[in-house]
């Protein structure tokens, strides 16, 4: 009975034909994630019909901030962002791996989003004005910026940027919490982080920004290239690949030591980003994340490229499965233990 409800609620809510109770109820039906299978059946039955079919954004959005409301601990979902892709085929396969494992949101022409913050519109007869563009982001994420640059959030941190200068006036975002920047070189525009006073200027390289809340300091790491750190009236220093600047945020003091930088870093090799790779990379980056051999059966299957972001410390198995549904292949074990995929391949 449970189950028929279920589906009449779904089947509304694709209609609008939901009150505001009916889809409270739906939302917290979906986060028991019991009814996986019946929304990727109803996903790939929409695919078939249409190449076309996108899930309103507002229906995505709202599963999403309902699930963002609840707790962290109670949160399970498991969240793949799949980017702009020309080739429908492949954005069919990616929709059906996000269905499969997570339940929240999708878009065939946008990446993943979390927690985006609305803009509020001032309507003045048939003119409209937007008064809030910034967008914020807020939780463990991969993030694809306009310029290219990448962010990779780390838990309980968040970044927003102003969605209309980005890019064209200025390159700056502001933090809070940590992230691993990875910047695309702009020599006529700087990319300029902001945590509190403290700014953090380069034209690209990649970085690490430690800038949690409930402590007084910034910690900068450099990976790559060269990163200037200070603030609006001073410069603190220039540093290079292993090296950190830390910095009080109530006194401005600061000390710039050597470190090593993969050691500060550690927190994002929890995390496995295959952000459009070929199989041959992506299998390279899992068999070393989970120390087991993984071969192919059909040397074509690394010519295929996947987009997705593991998290949640998903185990491998959930991660071939995911793997295997985008590129349209299978997996199976070996007697020794490593793990061979089949399948036909890309061109």
């Amino acid at each position: 009975m449970e189950k028929k409800v279920f589906e009449e609620l779904f089947e509304n809510y694709l209609q609008n034909n939901l009150s505001e109770a009916e889809e409270k109820k739906l939302m917290e039906i979906i986060q028991e994630g019991i009814y996986d299978d019946f929304i990727k059946e109803k996903i790939q039955l929409l695919l078939k019909e249409n190449d076309n079919v996108e899930l309103d954004k507002q229906k995505g959005d709202d599963i999403l901030q309902f699930i963002l409301s609840q707790s962290e601990s109670d949160i399970k979902t498991k969240v793949i962002p799949i980017s702009r892709k020309e080739n429908s085929r492949k954005i069919r396969r990616a929709l059906i791996a996000i269905a499969a494992t997570v339940l929240i949101f999708f878009a065939v022409k946008n990446a993943l989003v979390y927690n985006q913050k609305t803009v509020p519109v001032i309507t003045k007869g048939n003119e409209t004005e937007e008064v809030n563009p910034v967008l914020a982001y807020h939780g463990k994420q991969l993030i694809h910026l306009p310029d290219g640059s990448t962010i990779l959030l780390n838990d309980n941190s968040s970044i927003e940027y102003n969605q209309n200068e980005f890019d064209t006036k200025t390159r700056e975002v502001t933090l809070s919490g940590e992230a691993y920047f990875d910047i695309q070189r702009n020599e006529k525009k700087p990319f300029i982080v902001h945590t509190g006073k403290v700014r953090t200027q380069v034209l690209g390289t990649a970085f690490n920004i430690k800038a949690k809340s409930n402590t007084d300091e910034v910690e900068v790491t450099v990976e790559r290239g060269k990163v200037q750190v200070g603030d609006l009236k001073k410069v603190y220093g220039v540093i290079t690949p292993n090296q950190q600047i830390k910095v009080n945020t109530n006194t401005l003091v600061y000390e710039q030591n050597q470190v090593n930088a993969v050691i500060v870093m550690e927190w994002k090799s929890k995390y496995l980003i295959l952000d459009n790779i070929n199989m041959e990379e992506a299998i390279s980056l899992i068999s070393q994340k989970y120390k087991v051999p993984i071969t192919l059966s059909n040397e074509k299957i690394k010519n295929c490229r996947i987009t997705a972001s593991f998290l949640n410390d998903e185990d491998l198995d959930h991660i071939l499965k995911v793997i295997c549904s985008v590129i349209e292949t299978e997996y199976r074990y070996t007697e020794n233990g490593a793990v061979v995929l089949k399948g036909n391949g890309c061109e």
